[in-house]
């Protein structure tokens, strides 16, 4: 419900700042980009809940007419966002079509397949299902569809094939194609404002093209996938101007435009990431060369890839007449050219390997860092418990001085009262045991100062019938107490049978007993035992 309300507020945004996004600056326009980028998700979902709703129909469909409808709908949503989907869908109705021996069936269909493949770069495929198109008594819909086909298809190539005369000879086939359908669209309607735009602007008419494509973003009945297309051209033309700010200003627009209506076969994205690189702006542009890519390789077009992966300089020609230069002249040339071209293979390659050394060594950077981390909490923890048993000593020595103080005047007077046999009494064993008793105490509520969740950690390695409690919970087991030593770092058997007053076998048969009673294997469990944290310092 909150992802749903988030959608409704953004797309409210997003329709408020249409108006006048161009005149925002472009950091501004960019943090909006990013937002709409990080939330793309939720567009997605929703062109993912539209196309099961179209699969659920014609998985339901009972008769061939509500299968074609249906399979047509899939076509639609898929036709801008994955290409392998929308090219099954668009066979699948022109095999329905033919079978209902429907003229504006099998039109529209065979326009589907020809939009497939002009939008994977197959463009001879295109040419040839395109020529097959029979719109003789067809609806005007897809009379209209057939020539805006037959345009976009004219122009696309053109853009692909920068040859002359090649170029101009198919902007010339795109633009007849486009008179024809403007006898056929209303004047003035949104398809008509477009046609006109595109056109203007594939003759180089750009004032006229910007004009008319500007007109075009003032409507209100702008869906997003037009806009983002208006956009990306006007960006196109601006950066063609050398107009830099105003190019990434549309293309910003664009992307966005893309985002909203789930588009993943586009080139806006690409192209800013282009302009923000030049500008500087490093991290952005590799960002969003990356999203790029992977709508390239989602929607699986062929061109769009190559063109996502290969955004290197370009090397242009400025002048050159082919037709007057003679034969060596075009073979020094073409020499030229493929030195240029090894010489670019070889600054890539070079390019690439500096790459994979940079993440090669960002990756040690990052491990270093790490280690180092870990290792000042080592330290930091080590300082800790230094600072602790530090005062814990000075505490016991300054009681024993005490008490050897006070010691040594009883036997002086004793002494000097010759009372001998009251002295040999005041020596007992049981004072000595009274004493270490008191300094294991003293050990055990400075350890469990520092390690609070000692006994309740230690009683998680082991089964629970074999829990250890002690009668006071400020007090360690002798179990507890070597393991405590050992988390103390003081791993030595000989130093802590000292300090136990345990001899050696004592210690070791302790640690076997309580290892083989453990959940962990015995290998594991002083690795266990190190893993108890300590309270952080304060």
């Amino acid at each position: 419900m909150k992802k749903s309300l988030f959608l409704l507020f953004l797309l409210s945004v997003t329709g408020c700042l249409r108006g006048y996004s161009a005149s925002l600056p472009l950091d501004t326009m960019l943090v909006q980009l990013d937002t709409h980028l990080a939330n793309s998700k939720q567009y997605i979902d929703r062109k993912e809940k539209q196309i099961a709703e179209w699969r659920r129909k014609l998985g339901e469909a009972v008769s061939d007419e509500k299968r074609y409808e249906a399979s047509i709908h899939l076509f639609d949503e898929y036709k801008s966002y994955k290409y392998d989907s929308a090219y099954t869908y668009a066979n699948r109705s022109l095999h329905l079509a033919e079978k209902l021996h429907n003229r504006g069936y099998v039109a529209e269909a065979n326009g589907g397949i020809v939009f497939c493949l002009l939008s994977s770069g197959l463009f001879k495929e295109a040419f040839d299902v395109i020529s097959r198109i029979d719109i003789t008594d067809v609806s005007l819909s897809s009379r209209i569809a057939y020539y805006s086909l037959y345009s976009r298809l004219y122009y696309d190539i053109a853009d692909y094939n920068h040859e002359a005369p090649f170029q101009n000879e198919y902007i010339e086939k795109g633009s007849l194609y486009t008179d024809s359908l403007l006898r056929l669209l209303p004047e003035k309607s949104l398809k008509w404002w477009y046609s006109v735009g595109q056109k203007q602007m594939k003759e180089r008419q750009y004032d006229a093209s910007i004009s008319s494509f500007s007109t075009l973003l003032q409507r209100k009945d702008l869906d997003p996938h037009t806009e983002a297309i208006v956009s990306s051209s006007l960006g196109w033309m601006y950066y063609g101007r050398n107009d830099k700010e105003l190019a990434m200003t549309y293309l910003i627009r664009a992307a966005i435009g893309d985002i909203r209506s789930a588009t993943k076969e586009t080139t806006a994205l690409r192209v800013l990431a282009g302009l923000l690189y030049e500008r500087g702006d490093i991290n952005r542009a590799n960002n969003y060369v990356r999203l790029a890519l992977e709508d390239a390789n989602f929607y699986n077009a062929r061109h769009r890839k190559i063109e996502v992966g290969s955004i290197l300089p370009i090397i242009e020609q400025d002048r050159f007449d082919i037709v007057k230069k003679q034969r060596n002249v075009l073979i020094g040339f073409a020499s030229l050219v493929s030195l240029l071209f090894i010489l670019l293979l070889i600054a890539t390659l070079i390019i690439y390997k500096q790459v994979k050394k940079l993440r090669t060594a960002r990756h040690t950077i990052e491990e270093r860092n790490q280690q180092l981390q870990q290792t000042n909490n080592q330290l930091s923890e080590a300082n800790n418990i230094k600072d602790e048993y530090i005062g814990y000593s000075f505490y016991l020595n300054s009681e024993y001085i005490d008490k050897m103080e006070t010691l040594y005047k009883m036997i002086n007077r004793k002494i000097a009262a010759r009372q001998y046999d009251d002295l040999r009494t005041s020596f007992k064993e049981a004072d000595l045991n009274k004493e270490r008793d008191n300094m294991y105490a003293s050990f055990d509520e400075t350890f469990l100062k520092l390690f609070p969740g000692f006994i309740a950690a230690y009683n998680k390695l082991f089964p629970a019938e074999e829990h250890t409690r002690s009668d006071n919970e400020k007090s360690l087991t002798s179990e507890m107490r070597i393991f405590a030593l050992i988390r103390l770092g003081i791993c030595e058997t000989e130093r802590i049978a000292k300090f136990l007053n345990y001899s050696i076998h004592t210690i070791n048969t302790y640690k076997t007993r309580v290892k083989n009673k453990s959940l962990v294997s015995n290998e594991q469990f002083e690795a266990k035992i190190m893993e108890i944290a300590a309270v952080a310092p304060q």
